[in-house]
Order: C-alpha cells, then sequence, then structure tokens
C-alpha cells in the first residue's frame, strides 16, 4: 500500500461504514428475489467482519449476476475488505454505471482508489458526494476525508526511492552467435573453411550480476510530474571476462493529464560498455562493443473504459558505437498500447504493444563500398503481469519482431535483402520476503531466424537476483 494512504484509512474507515447507511440511501428495491436472498446473507456476513465468507459466496457468481446493481455493491464491499482492489473497483463502477446516484457505492469507490493510492480520483469521487450528503455526520467523515488527501498528497509531493541489487545465473549463448559459423560463413559469402573466431565463437558462461538505482518523483501541480531516475547495471562472466559489460541508464520526464489524456515526454541516455574478443584488424583501434544512446520518446494515452487504456507513442534515438562508426544509426520509433485489466483473471494486467522502427545508417558500413546498415522493423509484444501489491508478483512476455535491411547485400554477398524474425519470451517473478526485500528469478529464451544463416541463433539466459529496495 502507498505510503500515506495506509494512516487515513486506519483513522477513518470505521466511521465509513459506521455512518454509511445513515448517510446516504441505498437503492435496492430493483432487484430479484432470489438476488436479494443471496445479497442479504452476504449483507449479514459482513456486519458480522466476516468478509472472506462474504467473497466466497459471491465472487463465483460474478459473470452472472454483474450488472445487477446490489449484488455489485455487496460484491464490491467484499473484495474490498478482502484486499481484492482491482476487483472491488470493477464492482462499483459497474455499480454507478448502472445507477449513477448509487452513493454509497461511490463512496466506497472512493475508498478503493484511496487504498491503491490513486489520491486523485479518491478526492473527485468524495467530492461529488459532498454536496448531497444528508447528515451533518456524513458531510464531516467526507470532509475528513479530503482533508487526509490534501496531507498525504503534501507528503507524496516530492518522493525519493532506490534499489541494490545481487545476482547471478547463466547464459548459453552470450555472443547470440550461430551455432555452425563455418557453413553459416559459407552460405552467406560463398567462402569455405572458415574457423569462428573473436565474437564469432560460441560461448556459454556462468555470470554475477549487481545493480544499482535511483527514482526522484517531484509532483508539481494536480496534474504535473516531474520525475527522473538512474540506473548502473554490471555484468561479470566467469569464464570470459572480455564479455564483462557496464550499462548505465539516465532518464527525464514530464508527466501532464489534461482532461481525459495523459502526455508523458522522456529525455533518456545509456552508455554500454562491453570489450568483447580481441581481434586484429587492418585499423589501428580495436574494434569493441561500446554503445551510447540517446533520445526522447513522446506518449498520449487515454482510458478507454474503467479497465482499459489505449497509448500512441513516437520516439527519436541515436545509437553511436565509438570504434565502429558503420553500425551508427539513428531510430524513428511509432508505436501504439493498449493495456487491460481482462475480467477472466482478476488482478492481472494484459498490455499489446505494436512498434513500427525505422533506423538510418548516417555512414557506409565501411570505407570500401556505400553499402549501409539502415533498416526496419515491425514488433509485437504481448504482456501479461500480475498484481504488483501481492506478495509474489509476475510476468510474462512474447514478442515477434521481423527485421528487413533496406540495402542489397548488407549483411551478405549471396543474398540480397536480409530478413530476420526474432521470437522472445521471458518469464520474472519477484517474492517478496519482508517490506523491502525481495528475491526476483527469471527466465529468457530467444531464437532468430534469419535468411542470412550467419545471424540465425537461439539463446535462453536465466537467473535470479535478491534486492532491496529504500524509500
Amino acid at each position: 500500500m502507498p505510503f500515506a494512504v495506509q494512516p487515513i484509512q486506519k483513522s477513518l474507515i470505521g466511521r465509513a461504514r459506521a455512518v454509511m447507511f445513515a448517510m446516504l440511501c441505498l437503492p435496492f428495491g430493483v432487484a430479484a428475489q432470489a438476488s436479494a436472498d443471496l445479497v442479504a446473507e452476504a449483507r449479514k456476513l459482513i456486519e458480522a467482519k466476516q468478509f472472506s465468507q462474504a467473497y466466497a459466496l459471491l465472487a463465483p457468481l460474478e459473470n452472472a449476476r454483474a450488472g445487477d446493481a446490489q449484488f455489485d455493491y455487496w460484491l464490491g464491499v467484499a473484495a474490498l475488505e478482502t484486499d481484492q482492489l482491482e476487483r472491488a473497483a470493477s464492482a462499483f463502477e459497474r455499480a454507478l454505471l448502472r445507477q449513477p446516484d448509487f452513493d454509497s457505492a461511490r463512496l466506497e469507490l472512493g475508498r478503493v482508489y484511496l487504498r491503491m493510492g490513486a489520491l486523485d480520483l479518491a478526492e473527485h469521487e468524495f467530492r461529488r458526494l459532498l454536496d448531497r450528503a444528508p447528515t451533518p455526520e456524513g458531510r464531516k467523515l467526507l470532509e475528513d476525508y479530503l482533508a487526509a488527501i490534501q496531507k498525504a498528497k503534501a507528503k507524496q509531493r516530492f518522493s525519493l526511492k532506490g534499489y541494490l541489487e545481487a545476482g547471478g545465473g547463466r547464459d548459453n549463448n552470450l555472443t547470440s552467435t550461430t551455432r555452425d559459423f563455418t557453413n553459416a560463413i559459407e552460405n552467406s559469402f560463398g567462402i569455405p573453411g572458415i574457423t569462428p573466431t573473436g565474437n564469432s565463437i560460441r560461448r556459454s558462461a556462468a555470470f554475477a550480476s549487481a545493480a544499482t538505482g535511483m527514482d526522484a518523483v517531484w509532483r508539481q501541480s494536480e496534474s504535473g510530474t516531474l520525475f527522473a531516475g538512474a540506473d548502473l547495471r554490471w555484468r561479470g562472466y566467469r569464464e570470459f571476462d572480455d564479455f564483462d559489460y557496464l550499462l548505465a541508464d539516465l532518464n527525464l520526464g514530464y508527466q501532464a493529464r489534461r482532461g481525459e489524456l495523459t502526455y508523458t515526454a522522456i529525455a533518456f541516455g545509456q552508455s554500454f560498455r562491453q570489450d568483447g574478443a580481441f581481434v586484429e584488424t587492418l585499423g589501428a583501434d580495436r574494434v569493441k562493443n561500446n554503445r551510447n544512446t540517446a533520445g526522447l520518446q513522446f506518449e498520449v494515452r487515454r482510458d478507454i473504459t474503467a479497465t482499459s487504456q489505449l497509448a500512441v507513442g513516437l520516439g527519436l534515438s541515436s545509437f553511436r558505437y565509438p570504434s565502429n562508426a558503420g553500425q551508427d544509426t539513428d531510430q524513428l520509433l511509432m508505436g501504439v498500447t493498449w493495456v487491460h485489466r481482462p475480467s477472466f483473471w482478476r488482478g492481472t494486467t494484459l498490455a499489446t504493444n505494436i512498434n513500427y522502427t525505422v533506423d538510418e545508417a548516417k555512414r557506409p558500413l565501411n570505407e570500401f563500398s556505400s553499402t549501409e546498415a539502415s533498416r526496419h522493423a515491425t514488433a509485437v509484444r504481448v504482456t501479461l503481469s500480475g498484481d504488483p501489491a501481492q506478495q509474489l508478483n509476475w510476468s510474462a512476455s512474447l514478442g515477434y519482431t521481423v527485421r528487413i535491411d533496406d540495402d542489397r547485400f548488407a549483411r551478405s554477398t549471396l543474398v540480397s535483402i536480409g530478413r530476420d524474425e526474432l521470437l522472445e519470451f521471458s518469464l520474472r517473478g519477484a517474492w517478496r520476503l519482508s517490506e523491502g526485500w525481495s528475491v526476483q528469478p527469471y527466465l529468457a529464451i530467444l531464437r532468430n531466424r534469419s535468411n542470412i544463416a550467419l545471424y540465425a541463433f537461439d539463446k535462453v539466459e536465466g537467473g535470479v537476483s535478491v534486492r532491496r529496495e529504500f524509500k
């Protein structure tokens, strides 16, 4: 539960239900008798503070009874009291959709938003009720909620949090290399008998990892928030220290809400440092895997329904390789994301993202030709994640990307236009041991299929880390 919200609940929750029936009108007369008997039983359980039993009674009937304002109200109350916040919100929202003047449901919906930490939404619902409160006691309750929200907002105006993380795992193909390099070279360039060297050797190794980071949020107004973050990640391989790497990220952004739209702008930078295997070249400088990235991202997001959002985004990025300038590109990204909380699996979020990218090379691959590394790609990714407030949180992601070269013979002398199809699957978990401490296992599987044999590879990586968060 977000900080500063829990004290509000402890101080006001007892008074809220004690005055609710005296303060507000319950329009239950339209329910069918069978539903009324069932709801009456659940109501008795709730009044006896047997919330789990009431929830177990009503939850299995949601698909059949959803839309009955009386049923949805008591299901919402039972879900709220058993910490099923998303299910409670959906139930109260359905009740209000059916009966907009259902003030008891609106009060409870405000309390759900408060528990979720959505202070603006909670305040909106309480203010809608303020002028309708028929008793001085009810009005005082709402005023106390609003005053407590203002105090919580003041505390949340600026927040700072950080983390430390340490772990390890194993990567069965740390250079993302094809299994049969010799035949791949022959099929791609017509040159037989080439033995792999340097980064072309397939390697499998255990690794250790460490990370640290910090995020700052400054809420400037009700509708505007400034945020910044920095992360530093290191990975070291037990047997191949040339492939140890350091990854640093920095971002600065601003988010504003105007009516039903939320606008987000982010400036970011990234530095990746990895030597890679040494390979002698004609040039004086060693070719490394180092990369610098900088860019801007823009997004507009809108709530479509109470359980879904739609976002469109635009990104501009530059990728620079200090010792391999032929790979330098500028990228344009256009994307659409749909986020939905499915009713068939409560407490989860489903996100579907479609991106189209265009990478424009800044110079030829080498000084001996005019061929460039320009390309375009289309990517689809579906992610299903659990409720982050739960002790065990998880996410599963499946992605498919098609990349097509723009220049003829850019990566092969025998294949005119290179085409890659990358399939990615990842599974991550977070088991919260105690306040601030968690164990986080993960698994990632990649499979790239290419019409250029040299670029086809399979990769499996997995590991576990221990994370300590600070606020």
